[in-house]
């Protein structure tokens, strides 16, 4: 819309505007005014100009506004770096940590049940297992010696008949996991108990 088209009062004050505004500044005085603090442009020589300006008010606008591009860098490369990040950890963890077997104990102990504390007699040991395997091995100590040693595939273990307890001593008993290779996967802490009679 041109001036001539404006009603003859708008176009007064139009007038009156454009003359109290004076020329618009240079592009490189805008770029240089945008770039201020806010504190700074109201010393600087076009901010009164700018003030009373929709022309170079839009301008300053535009250039407080990232480009298109820059708009989209400010999103991609966060995004980047958060799949880059999600796809090296694991390989580096790998690097790492060494793969665990199925066969490999996560901080988990075979527990001895029974026989535990004292007791009227002994006829089988019974632990809890956290992995399969393919058998177990149960020993029973009297002080440091071991008096008996027996395997199984399950996690119960009857005692020999030949095997006697006297009353009134302290035995231990220990269980261990053993692999198909016979190698120890898995070792309980060892379990104390006494056969209650005299000595």
């Amino acid at each position: 819309m041109a001036d001539e088209d404006l009603i003859p009062r708008v176009r007064d004050v139009v007038h009156a505007l454009g003359q109290a505004r004076g020329g618009c500044p240079s592009p490189d005085a805008l770029v240089e005014y945008e770039a201020l603090a806010p504190q700074e442009r109201t010393r600087h020589a076009i901010d009164a100009h700018v003030q009373i300006c929709s022309r170079c008010q839009l301008v300053l606008l535009h250039l407080a506004e990232p480009p298109a591009a820059s708009r989209r860098i400010a999103w991609v490369l966060p995004a980047a770096a958060a799949l880059l990040i999600g796809v090296l950890t694991p390989l580096v963890y790998r690097a790492v940590v060494p793969i665990q077997t199925s066969e490999t104990v996560r901080g988990a102990d075979l527990q001895p049940i029974a026989p535990a504390g004292t007791v009227a007699g002994v006829r089988e040991f019974q632990w809890q297992s956290p992995i399969q395997t393919a058998r177990y091995r149960v020993r029973v100590y009297r002080g440091s010696g071991v008096i008996w040693t027996s395997t199984t595939q399950t996690t119960r273990l009857a005692v020999d008949p030949s095997l006697v307890f006297e009353g009134g001593v302290e035995y231990a008993w220990q269980v261990e996991a053993l692999d198909a290779d016979g190698d120890v996967r898995l070792m309980s802490p060892r379990q104390v108990f006494t056969v209650a009679g005299v000595r």
